[in-house]
């Protein structure tokens, strides 16, 4: 199937319409409609094959986003749940607005007269493309500043006991919302408003992208050293998994890794495209690639949960492990177990002893 027939959901015609204004498209187009549009639940104007398609995606996304959250109810503290949950909360928060937007617009289809079904996007649908954007910045930007923590994680796991230090991870992660939080909210006010400084302030979700972009860039490489050379004695010979297995724990982290960071790549080049206020002509190879760059960020972010949770069920072993045990929920059933890194009670400065806080 085309990727074009695979596209069609009204979310990405939210997605895709941040130019030319989706409420003035939908009036264009409903002008001319019959009212109502559906009489019955099972309409053939709503469920044609493609809508099928799409309404099957949205499903099978809001399913995923929720299926990483009832896996880390499977496991004990670790730094690969802290950071993935704080991850997922958001996504999950996405993918269920998605299912709001997809019920206003079936509803819609409803409406008796233009005037009514008028009232009723303005009072249901038409804000909804700016709760998206802000959605989709807030998930997009949460995700960059999470990825380097969770491989400076992992990196801190291979030291010696002796270096490992005190790592609050859940409140680190909790005070990390910040910089998303801010970020959004500076992006949506510049889209209202076209003063030069709030341009100048919206620059800062693009400098945050290059900046954990380098980050995540530089720690590759730093972590495959770390991967490459022997584990100190006492982790090697330690009974603790989560110390003796450190190395080969950074390994996968490096492998889950690589599909987040090769999907930062259009965000990067669209960052620099607007720091630099670079405005390519028509039809060269700069105007190509920001059109292209666009698109792929509006894919990236329409297709983030699903490769987000296929790559966190393979690639992170506390998860790996917990996939068998997703549907024994009963009281019974036993928990995973991944301790917290590394297990000695007689010290107080080791790393994750308070992942919870």
């Amino acid at each position: 199937m085309a990727m074009s027939s695979l596209l069609t959901s009204t979310v990405m015609s939210l997605l895709e319409d941040n130019s030319d204004g989706f409420g003035e498209a939908t009036t264009r187009r409903s002008t001319s409609r019959v009212y109502p549009l559906c009489t019955e639940f099972f309409c053939d104007q709503y469920f044609s094959a493609q809508k099928i398609i799409s309404l099957a995606m949205m499903l099978g996304r809001v399913a995923i986003a929720l299926l990483i959250m009832l896996l880390g109810l499977k496991m004990e503290k670790d730094y690969m749940r802290s950071i993935t949950n704080t991850i997922f909360i958001p996504i999950a928060v996405s993918e269920l607005f998605t299912i709001y937007i997809e019920i206003a617009f079936f509803q819609d289809m409803f409406s008796q007269s233009p005037t009514q079904s008028t009232d009723f996007k303005a009072t249901y649908i038409n804000w909804t493309t700016d709760f998206v954007q802000i959605i989709n910045d807030y998930v997009s930007i949460n995700t960059v500043v999470l990825l380097p923590l969770l491989l400076y994680c992992g990196r801190v796991a291979t030291l010696p006991g002796d270096r490992i230090n005190a790592f609050p991870t859940n409140m680190i992660c909790l005070i990390m919302q910040i910089v998303p939080f801010f970020v959004c909210i500076l992006n949506y006010v510049e889209r209202q408003n076209a003063a030069v400084v709030l341009k100048v302030l919206a620059a800062t979700s693009r400098i945050i992208t290059i900046i954990c972009f380098v980050a995540i860039f530089v720690l590759i490489f730093v972590s495959i050293v770390v991967v490459l050379r022997e584990l100190p004695d006492e982790a090697a010979t330690s009974v603790d998994m989560q110390i003796r297995d450190a190395r080969s724990r950074l390994a996968w982290t490096l492998i889950y890794i690589i599909i987040p960071f090769i999907t930062l790549i259009p965000f990067v080049i669209e960052g620099i495209y607007y720091i630099f206020h670079i405005q390519p002509e028509a039809n060269s190879f700069g105007k190509m690639v920001s059109l292209i760059c666009e698109l792929l960020i509006v894919m990236v972010n329409f297709y983030r949960p699903t490769w987000m949770v296929v790559i966190t069920m393979i690639c992170l072993p506390p998860y790996r492990r917990a996939v068998p045990l997703l549907f024994c929920c009963c009281s019974c059933c036993p928990k995973v177990n991944v301790e917290p890194l590394p297990r000695k009670e007689n010290e107080s400065s080791l790393m994750y002893r308070y992942a919870d806080l």
